[in-house]
């Protein structure tokens, strides 16, 4: 089975920083990404279900985000968006396979052209 590279797994680890995989998008002009985030914030107001991890999906129109990003308003480009809480990394690891994300394609640089990281 592969994992996460441990250069990269450190990051979200030791410095509590998201990691993020392009990943295949579901038509043409649009642009895809998996990101991994650690739990850093356990106090927070909003209920989330209890997790060490939570993966985000997200989908974006390549027109829109052109569009939209010299302003900083890439959000309204997304298309698609999903987020799954995860309590281990073995659930984490499934979630990724469930997803078409080979482990190995977290690697430097850690946000590879996400718009929102």
């Amino acid at each position: 089975m592969e994992h996460i590279p441990i250069k990269v797994w450190n990051r979200i680890e030791m410095l509590r920083q998201p990691i993020a995989a392009e990943a295949s998008p579901s038509a043409p002009g649009f642009r895809r990404w998996v990101a991994i985030h650690s739990n850093i914030n356990t106090r927070s107001v909003i209920r989330r279900p209890q997790h060490l991890y939570y993966i985000t999906d997200t989908e974006f129109d390549v027109a829109l985000l052109a569009k939209y990003a010299e302003a900083g308003d890439e959000d309204f480009a997304i298309v698609n968006k999903a987020a799954y809480y995860v309590n281990d990394e073995a659930q984490l690891y499934d979630i990724l396979q469930q997803l078409g994300v080979a482990p190995t394609a977290f690697n430097g640089p850690w946000h590879v052209e996400h718009p929102l990281l």
